[in-house]
C-alpha cells in the first residue's frame, strides 16, 4: 500500500473505532443501565473503562490537554478515570430520564446538608458526572435552574450517537427543570431575575470566554486562564451569598459520587468572586484533572 492508501485506513479505523465507542458509551451500555440493578451497571463501567481502544480518541485528546498544563501521574489510570466520569454521566442521564432516578440520587453522599444552597446561587466547573445534581437538587425542592446551550448540529454529522445523548441531555433538563433551562446568550436579564428569586441557580464559571463578552485574568494552574465576567457582575448587584460545588467520583472506586459544597461564602465584588473560584478551579485540577470535562476546549481558556 502506497502512504496515501495507509493514511485512508488509519483514518477509516479511527472513524469505525469512534464511532463503536459512541454506540457503546452513549447508548447501548447506558440502555443496559437502565434495565439492570445499579450495582451492577457501575461494575460494567468499571469493567469498560479498562478497555484500551473504547473512547481512546476522546480520552487521548483529554490527556493531552491535561499534561500540557499539569502532571498527569500514571497514564493508564488517568485514561480510565476519565472515561468513568464519562460513562457514568451518560448512564446517570438515562437512568434519570428513563424512572431510574432514584437510584442515582441514592448513590450521591453530600458532604452538607443540601438544603443549606437554599435559595443560593451554585458555582461550579465542568466537573465530573455532574449532570444529576439538578435532579438533585430538584427532589430537594430548591428550584434549580441552569443557563443551558444546546448541541452543535455538526455533531449529528460526525459524531451521531454521541449527539443524540446530548440532545437526551437537552430533554432532561427541560423535564427536570422547565422555565429554570435558560438560554445561553442573551440571559442577562433572566439570569438577574432568577438570582432575585427563591431558586438555586447552578452556573458552570469555567465555560470558555465568549467573542465579544468581557472577561478577565486568573491564574490557574501557573497560567492566565480567562474568565466571562458577567454573572460575577450580576452576582455583585444581587448582594447574595453563594456555594462552590463540585461532583466528585468517590475514591474508594465504588462509582458512587461525592457532592462537595463549599460555602456559604460572602458575596462581595466580581475581582473577589473571580479570585476564589480560581482558587477552586487550580485546587481540583492538581491532581485530579481526570474530573474536568473540556479539556478539548483548554485553548480556549488558557491563552
Amino acid at each position: 500500500l502506497g502512504a496515501h492508501s495507509r493514511g485512508e485506513a488509519v483514518s477509516l479505523k479511527h472513524r469505525v473505532s469512534q464511532q463503536l465507542s459512541d454506540l457503546l458509551a452513549y447508548v447501548l451500555i447506558p440502555l443496559i443501565a437502565v434495565v439492570t440493578p445499579g450495582s451492577f451497571s457501575r461494575w460494567l463501567l468499571r469493567r469498560v473503562s479498562a478497555w484500551r481502544w473504547f473512547l481512546s480518541g476522546s480520552a487521548e485528546q483529554a490527556l493531552a490537554g491535561a499534561a500540557r498544563h499539569d502532571r498527569v501521574g500514571n497514564r493508564d489510570e488517568w485514561l480510565r478515570d476519565w472515561k468513568r466520569v464519562e460513562l457514568l454521566d451518560f448512564r446517570d442521564l438515562y437512568m434519570m430520564l428513563f424512572w431510574r432516578g432514584r437510584t442515582v440520587l441514592s448513590e450521591i453522599d453530600c458532604s452538607q446538608p443540601i438544603g443549606d444552597v437554599r435559595g443560593l446561587p451554585m458555582v461550579g466547573m465542568h466537573w465530573g458526572p455532574g449532570i444529576s445534581v439538578l435532579r438533585y437538587l430538584d427532589a430537594a425542592g430548591l428550584q434549580p435552574a441552569f443557563p443551558d446551550r444546546p448541541p452543535e448540529g455538526e455533531l449529528l454529522r460526525s459524531r451521531p450517537f454521541y449527539y443524540l445523548a446530548s440532545h437526551l441531555a437537552e430533554r432532561y433538563l427541560a423535564k427536570t427543570l422547565g422555565q429554570g433551562a435558560v438560554p445561553v446568550g442573551g440571559a442577562g436579564k433572566v439570569v438577574s431575575g432568577l438570582l432575585a428569586g427563591k431558586g438555586s441557580i447552578c452556573v458552570l464559571m469555567d465555560a470558555p470566554p465568549m467573542s465579544g463578552r468581557g472577561t478577565e485574568q486568573r491564574t490557574v494552574l501557573g497560567r492566565p486562564a480567562r474568565f466571562n465576567t458577567g454573572f460575577p457582575d450580576l452576582l455583585a448587584e444581587s448582594g447574595k451569598d453563594y456555594f462552590l460545588w463540585a461532583m466528585n467520583l468517590s475514591e474508594d472506586g465504588s462509582l458512587r459520587k461525592q457532592l462537595e459544597l463549599s460555602g456559604p461564602n460572602r458575596g462581595g465584588s466580581r475581582e473577589d468572586f473571580l479570585d476564589h473560584f480560581a482558587e477552586f478551579l487550580d485546587l481540583h485540577l492538581h491532581g485530579r484533572s481526570w474530573h474536568w470535562r473540556i479539556w478539548h476546549a483548554e485553548g480556549q481558556l488558557w491563552h
